[in-house]
């Protein structure tokens, strides 16, 4: 455990600290994480539970998804006011343990689809399809599987294991940091899945997620690179969308 812990303390100095003009309270620094930790929940609360189908909801959702890509750039620069870097070093041979990760999971869900909970999710089928045709994708599913996978996936992982995670570090243990980080991730993704599935599944998926959240923030810290989680984060995200197309006949 101490050699865990001081690998971590030496990441987020390279990672971190290299760049610093101040170092920020640690007051500012939880103000900018519980910021990014809540909003997406309660964005996604409003767009599908509370308000959906209005301007305001449709608005808060759209100005979430920006927040994913602009709040961490904006906190880390002008608030932490510290060097902004990706962390997507260090080669290959990360990028291949995280692909070997991403498809263990995938392989899990696989094997979890020839249980009862697979009768549960191909039951929701009909439900997928119909939102998908309101997103307008199902006649570009293979772009939009794509951009989620590949796209979606790096700015998730920035957002939630490099930037909150990342932060968390310098809060709390590296145990409650990844525990926070994934419940956060999870929170989200419950309000997400629960349009698709009964909420008790929704629940359950959604805590998998938080499961896998955690595990990508490991391995952020174990390897000091995002490459390994995002490859991970990408086959998973594959998977999942491989899934999604066989559920509504697309395969």
């Amino acid at each position: 455990m101490f050699i865990f812990k001081a690998s971590i303390g030496v990441w987020c100095r390279r990672i971190d600290g290299k760049g610093v003009t101040s170092s920020p309270s640690p007051r500012i620094r939880w103000f900018v994480v519980l910021l990014a930790l809540v909003v997406p929940f309660l964005m996604s609360l409003i767009y599908f539970v509370l308000l959906p189908g209005t301007w305001l909801g449709n608005g808060l959702y759209v100005v979430m998804k920006i927040m994913l890509v602009v709040w961490p750039a904006v906190a880390t620069l002008l608030i932490l006011r510290e060097r902004l870097d990706l962390g997507l070093s260090n080669g290959w041979r990360l990028a291949m343990v995280g692909f070997g990760w991403g498809l263990g999971i995938v392989t899990l869900m696989l094997g979890l689809m020839v249980t009862p909970l697979g009768d549960i999710i191909r039951a929701g089928a009909d439900n997928i399809q119909t939102k998908v045709e309101g997103m307008g994708v199902l006649d570009h599913f293979v772009w939009f599987a794509l951009f989620l996978s590949v796209i979606h996936s790096l700015i998730e992982e920035v957002y939630w294991r490099r930037f909150i995670a990342g932060n968390l570090l310098h809060l709390v243990s590296p145990r409650k940091a990844h525990l926070l980080a994934g419940i956060g991730f999870s929170a989200h993704h419950i309000v997400v899945v629960s349009q698709f599935f009964p909420l008790g599944m929704a629940f359950f998926l959604g805590s998998c997620v938080g499961i896998g959240g955690v595990l990508w923030s490991v391995l952020m810290v174990k390897q000091r690179s995002l490459l390994g989680a995002w490859m991970s984060h990408m086959v998973v995200d594959i998977g999942i969308m491989i899934i999604g197309a066989r559920l509504m006949g697309l395969l």
